[in-house]
């Protein structure tokens, strides 16, 4: 699969630091052979939610930019702060409620993008249980305290009017045991991403509720400060890299449905498509941070370490990396097909 007409360098203007520069910092990102930057890039979820990271290696829209990504998939949201802190990547997705944890513990890490603002769940459910409130008194799975699921979990039951102590909470680690634990009736209810939910439905389970009209800062890509005052260049490609990977997840649904496919983990093509349908209303269309769901994140994160969120957290959020797509109106000249418009790449230098 090729992502096709994409224009070499069409969006290169957003990278202005010179590579020669970059290397001159210690803790400067590694290089590859023929020159790309080296960047090991964290996400914290199995399934169809990240499919854009994908998209990015699969098609060479990384490559485009410069940048050798190789992807890690990490089994929770826990093991991203300290992978970032150890250095074994140098940009995470995840869970933004996780990084602020480690924030208010002191910890030195900026938010730079945001490819999901929602959350990206579904809740399947045994035949007997037809509504969340139905839930009161039952058991509910999910893989890990902390993660996306935990926070989602207490927002399906506040929408239905249930406190979170209404319900037991099972957490079974893996997205294969939360599907074990609902087809052996162990639990009521699961939470989780499509299509690992979805394909429960074959046996008899159904979709009970849906949360992706609910904001969560979900896809918040993060890096150590240490690495961003010496990596602004290799950051600035990632952002530029990772707008033409959401543009082409939203307009290209062939081309994204065989990712989904083949990386979710899950190869029947009509839970793929099916994931499609539900990621296209969650993936963001512009990848800056914004600030209202990173400000929830600290709220959410405080709660959790009965301590206090601060009143502005934009010293935590740089969109300087994804400043000069809106500043050159890249944005808004992405064709259907993920490409910028002539008029718009022919304008801007090669490199």
């Amino acid at each position: 699969m090729q992502v096709g007409k994409v224009l070499a360098g069409a969006v290169g203007f957003a990278v202005a630091v010179s590579l020669t520069a970059c290397a001159q910092h210690t803790g400067s990102a590694a290089r590859a052979s023929g020159g790309l930057i080296r960047l090991t890039v964290a996400d914290t979820s199995p399934g169809a939610g990240y499919s854009d990271l994908e998209v990015g290696v699969q098609d060479g829209i990384f490559t485009k930019h410069g940048l050798r990504v190789t992807l890690k998939h990490l089994p929770d949201a826990t093991q991203l702060v300290p992978s970032l802190l150890s250095g074994s990547v140098q940009i995470g997705v995840g869970p933004a409620s996780s990084t602020a944890a480690a924030i208010l513990k002191g910890e030195k890490l900026t938010f730079i993008g945001m490819s999901q603002a929602h959350y990206n769940l579904e809740m399947w459910a045994s035949p007997s249980v037809r509504s969340v409130a139905a839930l009161k008194g039952k058991k509910v799975a999910i893989t890990a305290p902390g993660s996306e699921a935990d926070f989602g979990l207490t927002a399906l039951l506040a929408q239905a009017g249930l406190p979170r102590n209404d319900i037991t909470t099972a957490y079974v680690k893996t997205i294969p045991g939360e599907i074990s634990a609902l087809e052996s009736n162990a639990v009521s209810a699961i939470l989780t991403q499509p299509p690992n939910g979805t394909q429960t439905r074959g046996r008899g389970y159904h979709l009970l509720s849906a949360l992706s009209d609910l904001p969560f800062a979900l896809g918040a890509f993060t890096a150590t400060d240490k690495f961003l005052a010496n990596n602004r260049d290799a950051a600035t490609r990632f952002m530029a890299a990772e707008a033409e990977n959401l543009a082409y997840l939203h307009n290209n649904k062939a081309g994204a449905v065989s990712i989904i496919e083949k990386y979710s983990g899950n190869s029947d093509p009509d839970l793929a498509e099916y994931s499609w349908e539900f990621f296209n209303s969650v993936w963001a269309t512009d990848p800056s941070v914004p600030t209202d769901v990173i400000k929830d994140a600290f709220t959410q994160a405080a709660a959790k370490a009965k301590a206090t969120a601060p009143a502005d957290v934009t010293p935590y959020i740089d969109n300087s990396f994804t400043a000069p797509l809106k500043s050159n109106g890249t944005l808004n000249r992405l064709y259907p097909n993920g490409t910028l418009a002539p008029s718009a790449a022919s304008a801007l230098p090669s490199r």
